[in-house]
């Protein structure tokens, strides 16, 4: 059996034929939206400038627009700039949080704050990240790293160990399999002897499982199924632990499992992972999602022999395409119909 592996900007594999799958970019946005929603969190703490309530509420209210600019501080205009520059993040506005991220670090370094300036180099890393800029975001990451080590943390520290995750994911996302090897198994070697001593420890196993999970991705771009397998059911159960079953991040996860059996000639096994993930998904109530599962299932059921079923599921995906008009999922239920077509000549 043959198969190659091609980037959609969607969350979920796509099988495209019988014999070739089409499969994923991995979750860095899952990485990136839990990357936002902590900095979220990290603002509203006043953790780069913790001062008193009253400059916290002023803060809020200046957010919601219930104050004049007049009556902003310079630290309340720095958080709403970088308040402002996440929600561009999170309508995918990227062009625009940059230009707002660039006004945040110049804010910052006429402040002097130190730990602002390091929180906005790691956004700005992070943004760069997601939009590929695999060079770029490596030079921030290391630039906030160096600032890490003068603050005092050090190598095997959580925050120093999931950016080096991170550089070991766009290592493996520009084909340096060798390279980003090293740095999974140095970051899983590090976050493990972390949870022999902090058993407990949410961001640890948090960490954990995503590294197994990218880990994962790079084996089945090297054909070792098998091994990504047993890092996608690690990080699988990861999830599971921490958040429950009801989340993108599982569903993806199913996903990745069932491609993973499909390379392995596991049919069940395969249309058991897809099953279990349409069945989570309707949960979750996202259609397009959901379509694109549907015409992962019709492959299988094709596969099978299943034409009928087949047909049926290809056509569902289809319908949800078109109505939420995506392009994507119109093809790839396109596509799946035309080889039901052809099997049935």
């Amino acid at each position: 059996m043959t198969s190659y592996l091609k980037y959609f900007p969607k969350k979920f594999v796509r099988i495209a034929s019988c014999w070739s799958l089409y499969r994923n970019i991995t979750q860095r946005e899952f990485c990136l939206h839990r990357h936002i929603n902590y900095n979220v969190r990290y603002i509203n703490q006043k953790k780069i400038d913790p001062r008193s309530h009253v400059l916290l509420f002023s803060s809020i209210l200046s957010w919601l627009g219930l104050t004049s600019e007049d009556e902003e501080t310079p630290e309340d205009k720095l958080i709403n700039t970088i308040k402002r520059s996440i929600l561009c993040i999170q309508r995918e506005q990227y062009d625009k949080a940059e230009q707002m991220l660039h006004l945040a670090l110049r804010m910052a370094q006429d402040l002097q704050s130190k730990d602002g300036v390091m929180y906005v180099y790691d956004v700005m890393a992070n943004l760069a990240m997601e939009r590929d800029q695999f060079k770029k975001a490596e030079k921030l990451f290391a630039e906030v790293i160096k600032r890490l080590l003068a603050a005092g943390y050090t190598e095997d520290s959580l925050k120093i160990l999931h950016i080096s995750s991170k550089l070991a994911n766009m290592a493996q996302l520009q084909g340096h399999f060798d390279k980003a090897k090293l740095g999974f198994n140095w970051v899983l070697e590090k976050v493990e002897e972390w949870l022999r001593r902090v058993p407990d420890d949410v961001d640890a196993q948090e960490l954990w499982g995503l590294t197994k999970n990218w880990f994962g991705e790079m084996l089945m771009k090297q054909g070792k199924y098998k091994e990504a397998k047993k890092n996608f059911e690690d990080a699988l159960d990861c999830r599971i632990k921490i958040h429950g079953a009801f989340n993108d991040e599982c569903v993806s996860i199913l996903n990745s499992l069932s491609v993973a059996c499909i390379n392995m000639e596991k049919i069940n096994e395969a249309k058991e992972f897809l099953l279990r993930a349409l069945d989570l998904v309707k949960k979750i109530k996202d259609t397009t999602q959901e379509g694109i599962l549907l015409a992962n299932l019709g492959m299988i059921y094709l596969r099978e022999g299943l034409q009928a079923q087949a047909k049926d599921s290809c056509l569902r995906a289809l319908k949800m395409g078109t109505k939420e008009k995506d392009d994507d999922l119109v093809q790839q239920a396109e596509h799946c119909l035309n080889e039901v077509k052809n099997a049935m000549k």
